[in-house]
């Protein structure tokens, strides 16, 4: 796995295993699909991966030095497990990732059965994962209750979704062609599929990867962009969690 940082943004959610994982520094050690929750989850926060925080070089990065860094401690080792969250969809949120890319968020959809994955975090690591998503500002927690993970029905999990609301590209929300949604009945998009709309949208000529280099080099172009997507969204009707 790649965990050099940063990557193209319009990889995201980057390199994601199709299989359950327990991670540490430097390592990704497979998990099997029939193993018991129970023996991953003692004393852990059930929260769902939806983009890149499945993402082991995406881990490495938040989670690659200082406390965290230590396999032999249970700070330093995340197991993420295979899931499936029913009712929503992953889209594509409303906002910018600080290195460009459009980030995932879930969007209520009845019939559809998101393929995601959990991480386990303890609670040093909850904390951290907090701090990295700009909890309060950026995101906001959501509480699941349809959750499966290997086949066993959770009794709860939260989801980090974006305050912004879910974004609309060609007057619709895209799916992430990287998350399987069995049920959901939109149109999935790559990140690039998905700049190339919203560079239709905002009246260019479809050159995603021209206008993410255009934000990417400007704050002026940032702001537009942002400016564009705030006004082009879906806002989500649940209740935050309290963090």
């Amino acid at each position: 796995m790649d965990v050099s940082f940063p990557w193209d943004p319009l990889h995201y959610p980057f390199e994601v295993p199709p299989y359950s994982f327990v991670w540490s520094v430097g390592r990704v050690e497979p998990v099997a699909p029939t193993g018991a929750v129970d023996a991953h989850s003692w004393g852990r926060h059930p929260v769902l991966a939806i983009g890149s925080n499945a993402s082991p070089g995406q881990l490495t990065r938040k989670f690659g030095a200082g406390q965290f860094a230590d396999p032999a401690s249970p700070d330093g080792v995340i197991p993420v497990l295979t899931a499936v969250a029913r009712g929503v969809d992953v889209v594509y949120g409303a906002h910018l990732a600080p290195y460009g890319s459009l980030p995932a968020t879930l969007l209520d959809t009845p019939g559809a059965s998101a393929r995601v994955f959990v991480t386990w975090l303890t609670p040093r690591q909850r904390r951290r994962m907090d701090e990295t998503e700009d909890l309060g500002h950026s995101y906001q927690l959501r509480s699941m209750s349809d959750v499966h993970c290997h086949g066993e029905k959770l009794d709860s999990a939260l989801s980090y979704v974006t305050t912004a609301g879910a974004c609309v590209l060609g007057g619709t929300p895209l799916g992430l062609a990287a998350v399987d949604a069995p049920g959901s009945p939109r149109p999935r998009a790559t990140q690039r599929q998905a700049w190339n709309r919203l560079s239709q949208d905002m009246g260019g000529d479809g050159d995603g990867p021209a206008l993410l280099q255009n934000v990417l080099a400007s704050p002026a172009w940032r702001e537009r962009v942002e400016s564009h997507l705030a006004v082009n969204r879906l806002e989500e009707a649940h209740t935050p969690v309290a963090s």
